[in-house]
């Protein structure tokens, strides 16, 4: 009973309507796959550290990405799944069950090879960014004057390795070329500047 059942099961996963599920999905995974990667690769990534319209830096808070960040269940982690899946099907389909088992397996290992790739393509791309909390403690000069109260100016400051120009608030009216200390963040671009 048991046998006739998994022999019924295996002629059904070997038959011309799973083949063609497999052929469909193959293709149109592939097909989706690579259109993904294309639009992607001439869109780009937004960097969340970006140049505002007036030309100021605008640093965005970068937590570095851990394992928290690993995210399986992505577009690109299911396409390779469908896709391997598929082409897998295309090729064992013939062995009914124990095939589609296999193109199973095989589908799982690419959408978790797929989903660590982009994990570790994030890490890198958060790895050389400035964090906002950086800002804070560092000295630098007033660029724009900044009047004092709730009105900014701008100030440049040396984080990283390099010079950024960003948005600062004070107490104190300051003039430029003032010497000042980040003392506190406001909001992702603007920060709260003492006189040194």
């Amino acid at each position: 009973m048991i046998q006739s059942l998994f022999n019924a099961i295996s002629t059904f996963f070997a038959g011309d309507t799973v083949m063609s599920l497999y052929w469909g999905l193959a293709i149109g995974g592939s097909l989706f796959f690579v259109l993904n990667l294309i639009f992607s690769s001439l869109g780009g990534v937004d960097n969340p550290a970006e140049v505002a319209d007036d030309g100021t830096f605008d640093a965005a808070d970068h937590l570095d990405t851990g394992y928290e960040d690993f995210h399986f269940l992505s577009l690109r982690a299911i396409l390779a799944f469908v896709s391997v899946f598929g082409w897998c099907g295309v090729l064992w389909g013939k062995y009914g069950f124990w095939g589609f088992l296999a193109a199973f397996v095989f589908g799982f290992i690419a959408m978790g090879l797929t989903a660590l790739a982009i994990w570790g393509m994030m890490r890198l791309q958060h790895s050389g960014n400035v964090k906002t909390d950086d800002f804070i403690g560092k000295t630098g000069t007033v660029y724009m004057q900044i009047p004092g109260g709730n009105g900014h100016g701008k100030i440049t400051v040396t984080v990283g390795g390099s010079t950024r120009e960003v948005a600062a608030v004070a107490d104190e009216p300051l003039a430029t070329g003032t010497p000042v200390k980040v003392v506190a963040v406001i909001d992702q671009s603007l920060y709260r500047v003492e006189k040194v």
